[in-house]
């Protein structure tokens, strides 16, 4: 949300938190990321080092939100969820978003079909121990 200047918006500035950057965000194509790392760092007056890792906790924090939630509606409870996850590189994954490389969607898709391996691999692990103990 921009004038045809490339001018912050105004309305982000006066905001903080997840909902400046989502309205940053918002209506944006997925190429522009790369960008919003500047308007960050004109919302928060931080350097851009500083606003590079703001964007990639946002998405880190979307990420790992969004796979919960599609984890659990499989039948997952929170326990095993963290147990599963702690191996699991979301935080490269929001990188890559943040940089414009993959879309928020796609990261989840990727780390849930990691999750289900991870669940996979461990069932068989599990089963011959049994067996053979």
């Amino acid at each position: 949300m921009q004038n045809s200047n490339d001018e912050p918006n105004v309305e982000s500035l006066k905001l903080r938190g997840r909902r400046a950057i989502a309205v940053e965000h918002k209506n944006k194509l997925k190429e522009d990321e790369t960008r919003i790392d500047i308007k960050i760092s004109d919302i928060y007056m931080v350097d851009i080092e500083e606003a590079k890792d703001i964007h990639i906790n946002y998405h880190s924090d979307r990420i790992f939100f969004l796979l919960m939630g599609r984890a659990k509606k499989n039948g997952m409870t929170d326990s095993m969820f963290i147990d599963r996850i702690r191996n699991m590189n979301i935080y490269e994954c929001a990188d890559r978003v943040a940089q414009g490389e993959m879309i928020e969607m796609a990261a989840v898709d990727l780390l849930y079909k990691e999750l289900c391996e991870e669940d996979s691999k461990g069932s068989r692990q599990d089963r011959y121990i049994n067996f053979y103990g």
